[in-house]
């Protein structure tokens, strides 16, 4: 298990208009531009953060009717025009198959040269479900369930190709060693899947799994099958206790993970320009929107670093995932103010040292379970 690091992590979710439910909409179609898009992991990429999350959709809410592009695909076509920044892809497991979408992860780990993390989530309205099929969402225990073997059964399948499994020996006419190629011959209550992969394992040997606290029973949250769990906890000490939770579990499961804290920061100059900025943000909220999962932080970008260090000196993440009020410029504002004052803090690094994002968060590269077969 390697020590905690004295410099926080910082990721950012870059869907949707921002995070705030008063953020001016716009252009609706900016959500179809890969230019939009672009605009965001770049600047995440020019202020150092270690993810970008990029939300995905399974249908399209009336009250949120705005067409999306594939999350995964976005990402891809991005990889290339960034260089260390990791990319996150949501995707559900309820009503898709493990051999499918651990291709696709695997696939953009190489094409990102190792920069990929997945968050695993899973579908949970009716809408959704009725566009597979089914006339309403399945339990939330079921929902949980199957996916917490859709990770296991992806895990797997990465594993299926050891490391060394090709040797490509043209002189001897031999390219690959079957004893390291495997299948896997997974057979459990929700899935039946005899592989081997047809992508190699990818670079970081494991996609770093992300899971993510959204109030909803079926979606997984365990710490000793994610790699990074994204919580939401109002008050300090609900953070500590949550913190000491999952890495105690972590640790008993001899496996690492990390934990952050979604914040919602709104910026301003002053103090003053900051609650300004929020209350005309809160009189443009249509009535009864949602808030987003996070603690809100108001203030100036001083005043929110030192929050921020609080937190983490106190022992309750090991960084946090940034929800932009408004996109795509609340994120350049963050990146322009806010990341320096974590910077000078000592808190946040001042260039990129890693090239994987598994280097990023300081988490080891797995060893294939079939190594030792």
């Amino acid at each position: 298990m390697s020590p905690r690091s004295n410099q926080l992590i910082l990721s950012a979710s870059i869907a949707g208009f921002g995070h705030h439910p008063g953020a001016p909409r716009g252009n609706p179609q900016r959500l179809t531009d890969i230019a939009h898009y672009r605009r965001l992991v770049q600047a995440a990429e020019r202020g150092l953060l270690d993810f970008v999350l990029l939300h995905d959709e399974r249908s399209v809410p009336i009250d949120r009717s705005a067409g999306h592009l594939d999350a995964i695909t976005v990402l891809a076509r991005l990889a290339p025009e960034t260089r260390h920044v990791g990319l996150a892809a949501s995707k559900p497991t309820t009503y898709t198959e493990p051999f499918h979408v651990s291709r696709e992860l695997a696939t953009l780990d190489f094409v990102s040269g190792g920069r990929a993390a997945w968050n695993a989530t899973t579908s949970a309205r009716d809408d959704e479900a009725q566009n597979f099929g089914e006339a309403h969402a399945r339990p939330a225990e079921q929902r949980r369930e199957q996916a917490e073997e859709f990770i296991a059964v992806s895990r797997k399948l990465w594993d299926s190709w050891e490391d060394d499994a090709v040797i490509a020996d043209r002189e001897r006419g031999i390219y690959l060693d079957p004893s390291k190629l495997h299948h896997i011959d997974h057979a459990g209550k929700h899935y039946q899947v005899r592989g081997p992969q047809i992508t190699y394992r990818p670079p970081q040997g494991h996609v770093v799994v992300v899971q993510t606290d959204q109030g909803d029973a079926g979606e997984p949250l365990d710490a000793t099958v994610a790699d990074v769990l994204i919580l939401h906890d109002e008050r300090l000490e609900d953070a500590q206790r949550a913190y000491a939770h999952h890495h105690g579990e972590a640790a008993a499961a001899q496996h690492e993970v990390r934990v952050l804290q979604s914040i919602l920061p709104v910026l301003g100059e002053s103090e003053a320009e900051a609650q300004a900025r929020a209350a005309a943000l809160d009189a443009a909220s249509p009535r009864g929107a949602a808030q987003p999962r996070a603690l809100r932080l108001v203030g100036t970008p001083a005043q929110v670093a030192e929050r921020l260090a609080e937190w983490f000196a106190a022992g309750a993440a090991d960084g946090f995932h940034l929800l932009p009020d408004v996109l795509p410029d609340g994120l350049d504002e963050l990146v322009r103010t806010l990341v320096p004052e974590l910077q000078r803090r000592g808190l946040f690094r001042s260039a990129y040292q890693g090239r994987t994002l598994r280097e990023h968060l300081g988490l080891a590269r797995p060893i294939s379970q079939y190594a030792a077969v």
